[in-house]
């Protein structure tokens, strides 16, 4: 995917024409590295969409166009029909350099939607290889497997899925997490895990949507809501982000949206601007490049991830403890082969010292910093916590609600 940043978007359901040009402000002060385009309709002005594309790419934030005539609709039915109908639309919009991909379709359930899905995406990809298709699924519950996905396992599925219809990324949408019960966390973490696993056994790269309104009984994220569920999502292998939704189209049940019904900019716009900015300065570069290896939890295991077993899972890093008992999330990542641990306090809600335990003989204990450089914890530790005892050396940091710092370790 052509994108020189991590990849931070949003699902926009306005058309063209209730947004012009300038809405790309709002994209950039938000932090979106790209955007679904608003929906290209058969009345649609495309100089309207053309003007938009134009404002993306001076601000260097790439779209995936949401033009009906990409989606996946009677694709498996008529090939030829959708590939001259998709390549109209790729002609008009697709050679624009701020175009990464066209929008195939949202969350396919039954036998038809999938072919059809199979289909369009693979068509794409004939028609434009240099641009990604971006396809969404749903997320996984148990039982999926036989009552949607017809496949023994998940991983069956993906597998499947990835080779019928020559899949670059695996994306999918889940909101339990904010729910008022613990059971949602496990279903967050669940789908974490087994999107993680799956995309990474098929070879491509896992993408997961994130919650930024509240509806249902999911609440209004709060700032340590969208810190938990980016940092979260990062650490545990994700490599894009979408966020449902931006624009208040949907009056209902769905509350305080980043901007609201009249067209104006609502608190939540404020924190999730300062999560998806603070994130991109801080880690986007690392977690653009690095490889991600494996996830584990301390304290409490959500959504049957591992705990990290002090003094086994992992040679270079014997523990990781919180006083104050809360629990945690460690990712362990790959760069320029060296190896590094993502720290997330798993508590959307306190704040706790995490405290990381290495053998005596660490050669290496830094810390990635504010400015892509890496702080020796043995020299630099102001407001964090380090300390040597005759077998371990110990040190990191107050984390917020949320919040992640990266390490790495050399023996």
């Amino acid at each position: 995917m052509k994108l020189k940043r991590y990849p931070i978007g949003f699902w926009n359901y306005t058309p063209v024409g209730q947004l012009g040009p300038e809405a790309v402000k709002d994209w950039a002060d938000l932090g979106m590295t790209f955007a679904l385009s608003p929906q290209f309709g058969p009345n649609s002005d495309p100089k309207i969409l053309l003007s938009i594309l134009d404002a993306c790419a001076d601000r260097d934030i790439g779209v995936i166009l949401n033009d009906y005539r990409a989606r996946w609709n009677g694709a498996s039915d008529d090939p030829k029909a959708y590939a001259d109908r998709f390549r109209a639309a790729y002609e008009q919009f697709g050679k624009h350099p701020a175009a990464i991909g066209f929008h195939v379709g949202d969350e396919p359930s039954d036998d038809k939607g999938f072919a059809d899905a199979c289909e369009a995406h693979r068509i794409q990809l004939a028609v434009a290889p240099e641009l990604t298709p971006h396809l969404n699924f749903l997320p996984y519950w148990e039982g999926q497997e036989k009552n949607i996905l017809k496949a023994p396992t998940f991983a069956d599925w993906a597998k499947r899925m990835a080779k019928e219809a020559d899949l670059k990324i695996l994306c999918y949408d889940c909101y339990a997490q904010m729910n008022p019960e613990e059971t949602g966390t496990h279903q967050y973490y669940t789908n974490l895990r087994k999107f993680s696993e799956a995309a990474d056994a098929s070879g491509i790269l896992p993408w997961t949507t994130l919650l930024s309104v509240g509806h249902f009984r999911y609440r209004i994220p709060s700032e340590d809501d969208f810190r938990w569920q980016v940092n979260t999502a990062a650490a545990s292998g994700m490599k894009g982000l979408l966020w449902f939704f931006v624009y208040a189209v949907m009056i209902a049940n769905y509350r305080l949206s980043p901007i609201d019904e009249f067209g104006d900019r609502t608190e939540t716009f404020s924190h999730l601007s300062r999560v998806n900015r603070l994130f991109l300065h801080e880690f986007g570069d690392f977690f653009l490049k690095a490889e991600h290896r494996s996830t584990w939890h301390t304290g409490k295991a959500y959504g049957g991830y591992s705990l990290f077993e002090a003094g086994k899972t992992d040679p270079l890093l014997l523990d990781v403890t919180c006083e104050q008992g809360l629990p945690g999330l460690v990712g362990l990542f790959e760069l320029d082969g060296k190896r590094y641990f993502a720290i997330v306090n798993n508590s959307p809600k306190e704040n706790g010292c995490f405290v990381l335990h290495l053998p005596k003989g660490a050669k290496t204990f830094q810390r990635l910093n504010w400015n892509g450089g890496y702080d020796d914890l043995r020299v630099s530790h102001h407001d964090a916590y380090y300390r040597e005892t005759e077998d371990e050396i110990q040190g990191g940091d107050w984390l917020a609600p949320g919040q992640m710092k990266i390490y790495r370790i050399e023996q």
